[in-house]
């Protein structure tokens, strides 16, 4: 029988084998490799791109892609959540504002996209009363100006002082000018219920809802001189008031002798008057003329108006009608 003989692989079949082995192993591992990275798309700041990673969560993500944040960053979702395949992820990087809360300012950094989310992010509580500029659901843009005025509504009781009044009273016995207390005012006391409003801790309206008098105020009582003094040609005349008036000067021929509204005689001394300014009866005193007695009337003699009587035609032609104060005296 014939010989067969069998022949192992050469050393160059064998290298040839190994190389397809390993190429075979690396195509599978590249397309594993592929199969496992998943496709992100990244926004920051609006801005989008598409990424592929083999990394698992949000955060290892931003690392691979030279991210780094600041804590008043803005991410969604959030750093630890796990990535999966044609995910979105949002970063917003934090603006500067300016807050000003109860009249204090300060200067912080936001990444929440309206004025309230702000608000919220660093603590800040805005009650129903309270008033935001700008508005809550306005955007934050960089450098805005965010301020909460903290209203306050309250009521509150409160004592205070009542006035007095004073009273003043004529006393002819007094000297003109004088004056004397009769009693003596003092100060109530009330109960007050108010209801006021506050900004930023400031009253900014208050008014009251009711009062209570506890204590009645006393009114002051005082007197009023009205005797003043003239002296003329040695005499001295007290009076109660001064009038100046338009005085007209007649003789008694001039009235036909007729006699006063009182009944007298008409003479120098005797003076024509408005009953209602001056009473009949009265004595006066007439600058430049004299004193006299108010004792009649006359139908043109309305307001401060006198006629006044003289001892001739000639010297009441001489006076005729001039302005004049008339003393009334006591």
């Amino acid at each position: 029988m014939p010989e067969h003989t069998v022949r192992r692989p050469g050393r160059l079949q064998r290298q040839a084998q190994a190389l397809m082995l390993l190429a075979i192993l690396l195509s599978m591992f590249l397309v594993g490799y592929v199969d496992a990275r998943k496709e992100i798309t990244l926004v920051v700041d609006g801005k989008p791109r598409t990424v592929r990673t083999l990394r698992s969560t949000v955060g290892t993500l931003l690392e691979q892609q030279g991210i780094e944040l600041e804590w008043e960053d803005l991410v969604e979702p959030s750093v630890d959540t796990k990535l999966e395949r044609k995910m979105t992820v949002n970063v917003r990087r934090a603006v500067p504002v300016t807050l000003v809360v109860g009249g204090t300012a300060m200067e912080v950094k936001t990444a929440q996209p309206t004025v309230g989310k702000t608000l919220e992010f660093w603590g800040v509580t805005v009650d129903n009363k309270d008033r935001v500029d700008p508005e809550v659901d306005t955007p934050v843009t960089s450098g805005q100006k965010i301020t909460v005025v903290k209203v306050e509504e309250k009521e509150t009781k409160t004592n205070v002082k009542v006035p007095y009044t004073v009273q003043r009273r004529q006393d002819g016995n007094l000297e003109l000018g004088q004056t004397r207390v009769v009693q003596k005012g003092e100060e109530g006391l009330a109960e007050r219920l108010l209801h006021q409003i506050l900004e930023d801790g400031k009253m900014v309206h208050e008014e009251i809802v009711s009062e209570e008098i506890l204590q009645e105020p006393v009114t002051e009582i005082v007197a009023v001189g009205t005797m003043g003094t003239i002296s003329r040609g040695g005499t001295e005349y007290r009076y109660s008031r001064a009038i100046d008036a338009v005085a007209t000067a007649y003789c008694p021929t001039d009235v036909g002798g007729n006699r006063t509204a009182i009944g007298l005689k008409p003479k120098r001394g005797i003076v024509a008057v408005d009953p209602r300014v001056i009473p009949l009866g009265t004595k006066v005193y007439v600058e430049n003329y004299g004193p006299a007695l108010a004792a009649d009337t006359g139908g043109s003699i309305k307001g401060n108006r006198v006629d006044i009587f003289v001892d001739s035609h000639q010297e009441a032609v001489s006076w005729g009608r001039r302005r004049v104060r008339v003393y009334v005296l006591k």
